[in-house]
């Protein structure tokens, strides 16, 4: 199994990494610093829970030709990068292209680039931050899949033997993932929950510590978050997963809820760290999803948070 993992950032290294230790025939493509750091050194791994470090050898390449054959090309970037790769993408002959990229737009500009016979769309339950030539990870498993899992799935929601196969790469490698039949609801779905979760860290200096003791800003989180989904309901949209169902309970009991996750090392290295180095991608969604607001629905908590 002959995988390129596309783009070097915190999630592509996390994958990277996993994927390397269970077996498979990994290479990174990476630019710049990133290239010449895991060329020399592979790529340096922190667990912030419990304090181990390892390291991890990869083949790393700075440029993807026309027939630089693939089983899979995992694209891992932030949505403001990928216009640039889609031509790239479009001459490149491998059969299947993971896109796993935050997008509340649809598909729409990847089908027409690469063929929607080519793509399958992901989306990771892992973060962290690269920091002084090493990465600090979280992954998300166990107890954490209640909130998310790395999740996959195809474009009219069929269950191909290629996803499973995608699917069971990632179990065998310990992502703990999970096949969802609408990945256009799932994408939008998730930005609607990280957008409110951004803002509330932003207003902390993204300490989520300091969150966790403000009981009115997760109050208004969570009540902006159910917003946002008013408005993906509005627009006959699905909240996905249904798990996420959950913010509709009690708001003392989400709020509270909240005050745990925001108390943890997860929220640290899973959301807090992401605010810093994704503040241009999230304002960039934060767009993208109000395009989103056809019907001008008031967003009252949210613009509070």
């Amino acid at each position: 199994m002959k995988i390129l993992i596309y783009g070097a950032g915190v999630i592509g290294s996390i994958f990277a990494w996993k994927l390397t230790e269970n077996g498979y025939d990994i290479t990174v493509l990476a630019r710049g610093d990133s290239y010449n750091e895991i060329k020399e050194n592979g790529i340096v791994f922190h667990n912030p829970l419990n304090d181990k470090t390892s390291e991890t050898k990869v083949k790393v390449v700075d440029i993807l030709l026309e027939n630089d054959l693939y089983d899979y090309i995992i694209v891992t970037v932030q949505n403001t990068q990928v216009d640039a790769l889609l031509p790239i993408l479009a001459k490149n002959k491998s059969k299947n292209i993971v896109f796993v990229v935050n997008n509340p737009l649809g598909y729409s500009k990847w089908i027409k680039h690469v063929g929607s016979n080519r793509i399958i769309i992901g989306f990771p339950s892992a973060g962290g931050e690269r920091k002084q030539g090493a990465v600090n990870y979280f992954i998300g498993t166990g107890l954490n899949k209640i909130f998310q899992s790395t999740t996959f799935g195809e474009l009219d929601g069929k269950m191909t033997e290629r996803l499973k196969e995608i699917y069971k790469i990632f179990k065998k490698s310990g992502f703990s993932p999970s096949i969802s039949k609408n990945m256009d609801w799932w994408q939008k779905t998730h930005v609607a929950v990280i957008l409110p979760i951004a803002k509330a860290l932003y207003r902390h200096s993204s300490n989520n510590y300091e969150l966790a003791k403000s009981y009115r800003t997760l109050e208004n989180m969570v009540l902006g978050t159910r917003e946002l989904f008013d408005v993906l309901k509005k627009g006959n949209i699905k909240i996905t997963p249904q798990k996420l169902h959950f913010y509709y309970l009690p708001i003392i009991i989400v709020v509270k809820m909240w005050q745990l996750i925001m108390n943890t090392k997860m929220a640290e290295y899973a959301m807090a760290k992401h605010t810093i180095v994704g503040k241009k991608e999230l304002d960039i969604l934060e767009k993208q999803f109000m395009t989103l607001n056809s019907r001008g629905i008031e967003l009252k908590y949210y613009n509070k948070i």
